[in-house]
């Protein structure tokens, strides 16, 4: 029970937790961006958000340990996964001007510069996906580079 704990904490930090935070690193670091409109400063693609959530990641997987932390991207990916589905249900040529069952789902959910509609598959999809890849790298990295437990003589 307390390893299926651990696992749901390192999941919602990963895709809610580090997903908000990031985003009011890029709200605070908007003005510094001026009004340049670039993927690589935006929602979903921002090293603001899924560097945020290695970072997260390295620092929360080196106090916890836990190897479970390694496989949040699995849960990133099945999210992805179940929301471009759901956009299977609700496609419609007349939605997005004749276009593909393909192409809707990908401006639905990867597309920065066209999106269909309103571009929120983007961030309730698309970010915590990415940001759970990050987190798990870094939680990776964190049990790689972990110290080794120092025993004691006295307790050999």
């Amino acid at each position: 029970m307390r390893k299926e704990l651990a696992f749901a904490v390192h999941v919602f930090v990963a895709m809610v937790a580090s997903t908000v935070f990031g985003g009011l690193l890029l709200i605070i670091a908007s003005p510094l961006l001026g009004k340049s409109r670039n993927p690589w400063f935006d929602v979903p693609y921002s090293p603001l958000l899924w560097g945020l959530a290695f970072l997260v990641g390295l620092l929360l997987n080196r106090t916890m340990r836990s190897p479970s932390a390694k496989w949040v991207w699995v849960v990133g990916v099945c999210w992805l996964t179940l929301l471009a589905a759901s956009d299977i249900r609700a496609y419609d040529p007349r939605y997005c001007n004749g276009c593909s069952l393909l192409q809707f789902i990908w401006y639905s959910c990867f597309s920065y510069w066209n999106c269909s509609g309103e571009c929120l598959g983007q961030l309730i999809a698309m970010t915590p996906m990415l940001n759970s890849i990050a987190y798990s790298a870094g939680a990776a990295v964190a049990l790689r580079f972990q110290r080794p437990k120092v025993v004691s003589r006295d307790s050999a």
